[in-house]
């Protein structure tokens, strides 16, 4: 017994060494019944769809139902990755989807209460928020499609021809995006930073 576990581990050891590309064409062949190479995906891309996801969405059981969606969706889709794009982007577009559809979901359910019921808070207190809530703060006064690109080019360090493909905007576009929203960004920080 402890001599499968330890061969289990050097399985999953040299598979972790592998690139994408190789990962995605074993897992392929294993899947459904043999999980050892999705694992190895699961665990290399789980923490920072969560980052990624917890941007978009500001609350961790939201980002953890998000990204357990998007790794259900890769375990029943690997098998149509056509490769078109690199495995890394598409991952992360299905991350982006998911994150957008529990988006409209919540702006709709806002929508739905009486405007009465909304309270909206311009006037922040510094001190109950760390960086991190900060973050939201900011991010959260961007459009979606703002914060996808400040999220996918900050959080997760892509370049902007894979945000492009990830967004389905052209690479121009994007970048103009990401400028403009990081101005956005950088006026409520200096509005934030003057009213405490």
């Amino acid at each position: 017994m402890e001599n499968t576990r330890h061969q289990a581990s050097l399985v999953t050891q040299r598979l972790s060494k592998l690139d994408d590309g190789e990962l995605v064409r074993i897992a392929r062949i294993q899947l459904p019944y043999v999980t050892t190479a999705y694992e190895v995906i699961f665990h290399r891309y789980h923490g920072k769809l969560i980052q990624v996801c917890f941007r978009y969405l500001g609350s961790i059981e939201e980002a953890e139902e998000a990204v357990s969606d998007t790794m259900l969706n890769v375990f029943n889709s690997i098998q149509r990755f056509e490769g078109r794009s690199s495995f890394k982007t598409w991952i992360y577009r299905i991350a982006h989807n998911q994150s957008l559809n529990r988006l409209r979901k919540k702006q709709l359910l806002l929508a739905s209460m009486e405007e009465g019921n909304l309270v909206a808070d311009d006037k922040l207190d510094a001190n109950s928020f760390d960086e991190n809530e900060q973050m939201n703060v900011f991010l959260d006064r961007l459009s979606i499609e703002e914060r996808s690109i400040v999220v996918f080019r900050i959080v997760s360090d892509l370049k902007f021809s894979e945000i492009a493909e990830i967004v389905g905007q052209n690479l121009s576009t994007v970048k103009m995006r990401y400028k403009r929203a990081l101005e956005k960004m950088s006026k409520n920080t200096s509005k934030y930073s003057s009213s405490h």
